[in-house]
């Protein structure tokens, strides 16, 4: 049986910029008809533009339930956040929301942990190798190219390959506790490694120094030791 897909088509910045500060104004059939109506000047399309609408509602408002409380907290701080630090949870929410999306980074994020560019060609073949060799796989993976090339996280060069800009440093001590959360839950597991974490291949584009302090005092996190460097967090049983 083939592997469900779903990433149909690249997604715009201010698209998720949109969807995010409005998640919380609007019953769920009245968020379908708001999104409609705000992408008619971009997606003429009813078909693509009901598309791009399911996209963004699995990304921002039909979260899963351990989700919803660092979405919420995450939507308070939404106004004072930076751009980068919108991409930033948008990429955290793409992640937790599409696992096309999610495994298409991971295979993205090992390939610049080897190299300064990577071919699409590359990615298209890896993606292919997992999901199968059809049409619609490689529709998405090119929309997951396009919508992260979009966000800035990825520079087109020569032949069809893509580099990275200089990491994104954040600092913001929530993102960092919403990046665990969202790490813990894509990854299925209910502990991990912070230098795991820090490294891992789906955070590219980004850089931390986490804020441990922050991480022990925060509500839904526990840290402890195991062995003398080794460093854990993980979700505090409820």
């Amino acid at each position: 049986m083939s592997k469900p897909v779903g990433f149909d088509q690249k997604v715009l910045l201010h698209h998720l910029d949109f969807t995010a500060n409005h998640t919380k104004k609007y019953s769920r059939k009245d968020m379908y008809e708001v999104l409609d109506g705000y992408l008619r000047n971009d997606i003429t399309g009813a078909k693509s533009r009901k598309n791009a609408v399911t996209m963004l509602m699995k990304i921002w408002y039909l979260v899963d339930k351990d989700l919803i409380e660092i979405r919420d907290r995450v939507l308070e701080v939404l106004p004072v956040l930076t751009k980068e630090e919108r991409v930033f949870i948008h990429w955290g929410m793409t992640l937790a929301a599409y696992p096309f999306f999610k495994d298409a980074i991971h295979e993205l994020g090992k390939l610049f942990q080897l190299q300064d560019t990577v071919p699409s060609t590359v990615i298209g073949k890896r993606m292919k190798e997992e999901y199968g060799d059809r049409r619609r796989v490689e529709v998405a993976t090119s929309a997951v190219l396009m919508s992260i090339k979009a966000w800035g996280i990825i520079i087109p060069t020569k032949n069809r390959s893509y580099q990275l800009p200089d990491k994104v440093f954040i600092s913001n001590p929530l993102l960092q506790v919403f990046i665990v959360k969202i790490m813990l839950h894509v990854l299925e597991h209910t502990a991990l490694q912070i230098d795991i974490l820090k490294n891992h291949p789906m955070l590219f584009p980004f850089d931390h120094e986490f804020d441990l302090l922050e991480l022990r005092q925060n509500e839904w996190l526990t840290l402890h030791h195991q062995g003398v460097d080794t460093l854990i967090v993980e979700c505090k049983k409820s």
